[in-house]
Parts: C-alpha cells; sequence; structure tokens
C-alpha cells in the first residue's frame, strides 16, 4: 500500500501540534500586554471627541503647572460692541492685542436679570448667580430692617474703614455674599498661601470678587485715597500707604481732559454737544474740552471728580502694578489672583451715554491703559506665567430719547415722565381702590415687597394678592413681564426671561412679585446718560477674553455664561470650584 494506515501518522501529528501550541501560547502571554499598553497609549493620545475634534483624553491642563498669576479684568458697563466700534482708532497693543492673541467668546452672557455692579462682579468669581450667591443688586430692601442697605454694608458688624476719614466706610464687608469664590477654594487649596486681590474705584468692585478670605482696596472719593476695611485688616500695607503719599489721583486732577485725537476724527460717535446728555456740574454743556483743574478750584469737586473720567482707570492701572509689586503676587511659588475693576467706562456711561464722545475718548484712552499693563507684565514675568480674562459686570442700553428720535422703539414717552414714579404711584392708587389701602412696602430692583401683616389682617390669601398684582402690572405701559414669587418656587423654568428672572430670585431676600420693563426703557426719565438693570442683550451680552498662559489664539460662538468663569479659572488653577457653582469649564474649547 502507497498510503499507511492513519493510525500510524497520529503520534507525529500530536506532537506537531503540541509544540506549536506551546509557542503560541508563550507569544501571545508576551505579545498582548503590550499591544494593549500600545492602544491604551495611542488612545489617549489620539482620542476623538463626540464632534470629531482631536485632543488628550485627560482633563486640559491638568499636566502642567497652573499659571503663577491669574489677572481678573472687569470693565465695568463695557458693551461688548465697543472693543469693535472703535477699532481702527485702537493701538497695537491693548484691546487689539488681546482680542488678535488671546480667545474672544463672542456670545457670553449673564444668566440673570436686574444686571448691576454687585452681582455682575460676583458672578465672574463665584460662578453663580444672585438665586444661590443671594446678592440681589447693588442693595435690596430688607423686611427686617425695613430699610435698603447697600450690597457690601454688613449691619451691626462694628467694623470700620482703614486709611480712611473717620467714621467712613463703616460696617463694609463680604458679609451678604452667602457662597465662597474661586480665590476662597484657591486659599483653602494652597494651604492659605495664595492671595486675592481685590481692587476698584468702588468698594464693592473690590470686596465681592476679593472673596471672603482676601483682601480689598477702594477710592475714597474725599480724599483720593485707596482704604479698606478693619474686616481685612487694621492698617493699611506699607505698599499702599507709599502708594497713597503720591498723591496720584491730585496730580492727574491738574490736566485738562481733552480728545486724545482732533474731535474731527470722531465719526464713530454723535455730535459733541445734543440734548440727550448730562454733565457735571460747572460745566455749561456736555462738550469737551472738560477743564478738570477749574471744576475743582471754582465749583467744589473733590477727587471723586478723577473717577468720572478716563484718568480715574489709569490711578487703577497705577495700583494694579504697585499690588503686583507690594505684595510679590505671582512670586512666591504659588497662584496668585488679583481682581482689578476698571469703573470709568461706567461713570462716563451713566452721565453722557454709549455714543457720547465722551465714551468714545474714554475707549481710546482705555486702550492705552491696557496696553501698559500688558508691557508691564511682559517686563517683569514671563508671559506663559500669567492668566488674564477680561470682561463686564453688565452692558447699557442706548439713552431712549435718541432711539425715539431715530423711531426705534421705547418706554419713556417723554424726557419728564419718571418710569419708576409712575408705576410705584399707579400700584398705591389701585391698591386703595382694590383693598382699601396700601400695602407696598417697597419696589426695589423691580421687586414688589408686600406688607404681609396687612394682609393677614385684612384676611387675604398672600398668594391671590401677588397674582392680582402681577395681573395689575401687565396692564401698565412700561411694564413687559411679571411673575409672582409662588410661581418662581414652583416652576421650573427653561428658558428665556422667565429663567432669567429665577435666577435672580433668592427665596429668602427677594420680593413677592418681580417684573420686567419693556426694551429700551429706563427706570427714570430716560435722558441724561445710561442705565442698565434689564433682561435684554444690551444689559446681559458681555465681553470675554482669555490670554496668556496655556491661551491659544482663537474665538468661539458657542454660548457660555459669565457665571462660567469661576469654573474655568479653578481648571487652571487645579483648584475647587466655588461652593455655589452653576458653571460650566469652557477650558476645552480654548485648544
Amino acid at each position: 500500500m502507497f498510503i499507511r494506515p492513519i493510525r500510524h501518522r497520529l503520534p507525529s501529528i500530536y506532537q506537531c501540534i503540541t509544540t506549536n501550541l506551546l509557542f503560541l501560547y508563550t507569544l501571545m502571554l508576551v505579545l498582548i500586554p503590550t499591544l494593549l499598553l500600545l492602544s491604551c497609549d495611542a488612545y489617549r493620545h489620539n482620542s476623538s471627541d463626540p464632534d470629531g475634534r482631536q485632543g488628550n483624553a485627560t482633563p486640559a491642563h491638568v499636566d502642567k503647572e497652573s499659571p503663577d498669576l491669574v489677572i481678573g479684568i472687569i470693565v465695568d458697563q463695557l458693551r461688548p460692541d465697543y472693543i469693535y466700534r472703535y477699532w481702527d482708532q485702537y493701538g497695537d497693543d491693548g484691546f487689539k492685542r488681546l482680542v488678535n492673541d488671546g480667545f474672544t467668546f463672542r456670545n457670553t452672557w449673564f444668566r440673570y436679570l436686574q444686571t448691576s455692579t454687585g452681582p455682575g462682579h460676583a458672578a465672574q468669581y463665584t460662578g453663580t448667580t444672585p438665586a444661590i450667591h443671594g446678592l440681589l443688586g447693588n442693595h435690596w430692601y430688607d423686611r427686617e430692617s425695613h430699610s435698603h442697605p447697600n450690597v457690601i454694608v454688613d449691619v451691626g458688624s462694628g467694623h470700620h474703614g482703614v486709611g480712611s476719614l473717620p467714621d467712613a466706610h463703616a460696617e463694609k464687608s463680604p458679609a451678604k455674599m452667602l457662597t465662597t469664590t474661586v480665590g476662597d477654594e484657591l486659599f483653602l487649596h494652597t494651604n492659605e498661601r495664595s492671595k486675592t486681590i481685590g481692587i476698584s474705584r468702588k468698594d464693592r468692585g473690590a470686596i465681592l470678587p476679593a472673596g471672603h478670605a482676601g483682601d480689598a482696596y477702594w477710592y475714597e472719593a474725599e480724599t483720593g485715597n485707596f482704604v479698606t476695611s478693619s474686616y481685612y485688616r487694621d492698617e493699611l500695607p506699607n505698599w499702599l500707604q507709599s502708594f497713597n503719599d503720591r498723591n496720584l489721583a491730585q496730580e492727574y486732577l491738574t490736566r485738562v481732559w481733552d480728545t486724545m485725537y482732533p474731535i474731527e476724527e470722531y465719526t464713530g460717535s454723535r455730535d459733541d454737544n445734543n440734548p440727550y446728555e448730562g454733565w457735571y456740574p460747572g460745566m455749561d454743556s456736555p462738550t469737551f474740552p472738560i477743564n478738570l483743574p477749574e471744576l475743582v478750584s471754582d465749583h467744589g469737586h473733590d477727587p471723586g471728580l478723577l473717577s468720572r473720567t478716563p484718568f480715574g482707570d489709569k490711578l487703577l492701572i497705577d495700583l494694579a502694578i504697585a499690588t503686583m509689586e507690594g505684595e510679590e503676587l505671582g512670586r512666591r511659588g504659588f497662584p496668585d489672583i488679583l481682581a482689578l475693576s476698571l469703573s470709568a467706562t461706567d461713570a462716563i456711561g451713566h452721565r453722557f451715554g454709549p455714543a457720547s464722545k465722551q465714551m468714545h475718548d474714554n475707549l481710546l484712552w482705555l486702550d492705552q491703559y491696557l496696553a501698559r499693563l500688558l508691557d508691564y507684565l511682559d517686563e517683569e514675568y514671563e508671559s506663559e506665567n500669567v492668566l488674564i480674562f477680561l470682561t463686564s459686570d453688565h452692558g447699557a442700553v442706548h439713552i431712549p430719547h435718541y432711539l425715539r428720535e431715530l423711531r426705534i422703539i421705547t418706554g419713556n414717552p417723554d424726557t419728564e415722565a419718571n418710569i419708576n414714579s409712575g408705576i410705584r404711584d399707579a400700584i398705591y392708587e389701585y391698591m386703595n381702590e382694590q383693598y382699601g389701602g396700601e400695602f407696598l412696602l417697597s419696589m426695589s430692583n423691580q421687586n414688589l415687597y408686600l406688607d404681609h401683616d396687612f394682609i393677614s389682617r385684612n384676611n387675604l390669601n398672600l398668594t391671590e394678592v401677588r397674582t392680582d398684582l402681577k395681573r395689575f402690572m401687565l396692564t401698565l405701559d412700561p411694564v413687559s413681564g411679571a411673575l409672582t414669587a409662588d410661581a418662581l418656587n414652583n416652576t421650573q423654568f427653561t428658558s428665556g426671561i422667565r429663567k432669567r428672572a429665577q435666577h435672580v430670585f433668592h427665596q429668602k431676600r427677594s420680593g413677592d412679585v418681580i417684573f420686567w420693563l419693556v426694551p429700551q426703557t429706563r427706570g427714570n426719565t430716560g435722558s441724561g446718560g445710561t442705565g442698565h438693570g434689564t433682561p435684554w442683550s444690551y444689559d446681559t451680552h458681555a465681553p470675554l477674553i482669555f490670554y496668556g498662559d496655556g491661551v491659544p489664539a482663537g474665538e468661539s460662538m458657542d454660548r457660555v455664561y459669565v457665571s462660567d468663569i469661576a469654573s474655568t479659572i479653578a481648571v487652571f488653577l487645579n483648584s475647587p470650584f466655588p461652593s455655589g457653582n452653576i458653571g460650566n469649564p469652557f477650558n476645552d474649547r480654548m485648544r
């Protein structure tokens, strides 16, 4: 037979198979773990997010050191369009440098209505809204004291001013702010070694960003000095006393405020002399030049006048540099935060309006002051070790009667009628007719605070009274909308103005009815400068630019919120989020 029986071949076949299987098993033991490690490493470096973008699977910046210094710049009342309206007249090293070399978020918003300085300066650092941090406005009605204390007045605390005139700046602290800030959390995270310092022309612009564990210094209008509260310390630091001794405020008030360039080149703003702007006491018209020495010597202005000119921001930039040097910020081995609030834009807007020659010129000066700060940081710090963000605390409406001239609708009927007074009078009249008495304790921040004792004594149902007054408010021409406390407590609004109202409603501090005005309407006569405090885009749309440490050049049109800034900074610092944070970090968008 040419073919052997199969049984005669089995032993050799089995031996061959066994040998090969042992070899393959050994090879697999070696190769599989190696392949798994290589594939995991490749996934970490080449993973794609759901949008198909390539990037690290690990959180942004977790593998790098934190910035040595974070500088938060809040330009009070800076509308986003100001950055682009006068773009052609800016230099290369201020706004243009921030925009061209930094990352701009073009679609940034406040989550709440009733925008003002107090909650506007808290939003960036607490990462939340008035519904949680409790700051309803610059002041609001307090049912216990039957008064309207300022947002930073700590009634009964016994705190006093430090470095100030006697009996000035009493009882000032951040006590009304119910949550921590990103600076507070950084202080805890570094075992009390990081510093947060807030500086501003306004007390609330310094105190709230500084948080509970920081230090705050603000401008005293009567003396031109920067002061603080005994909440923070018993005496001014030596470096600040030396700064005050330079008397820079008095020096800057010896100059005439005239336009930086020939006024004929200011084609992006209204005529200098128009009927809708205000001016300072002692001026004959709202026009350039503004003789500051004459206003001081002949019309009794104190150094507070400086804060209503661009040179007030110049003084704040001087102080920012002195603060960095005096406190050795960013040079001590632990990250620090400097919260800088620039308020000249707000003061000039309130007096002259957004489209005025004065606002136009102010922004050109501000551009130079920002350039000076950036140049200083280049010289004294390595640029990659400093992180900057620039934003605002609220916007502003164009002067309503200027808009009427352009046939743009507004709720201000003329230059005489005071909207808030008219609404209050109408409420009193309705209460007397419907209920036989007035029981409106206060109309504060467009909140109606009702006298609950009156309602109880007259056997009225509180919910029904609130609903009835809400319906009445909607019959008034200047009122756009209203919600009761019951609706805000019992309904979860998911979009639009009602959601913004919910973000400003605090269960213990807010009123019985919240209302808001129709667009392009101010609560006063609507003339003599601008205002804010509404839910409309001119008040709630904010600029936002990040620049410096680990930030690429670029821009995003994604919708983000001012209250997202705190958690974003916390991620940069590898630090915990503030206690009441509702914001979402957007570090991943800056790649």
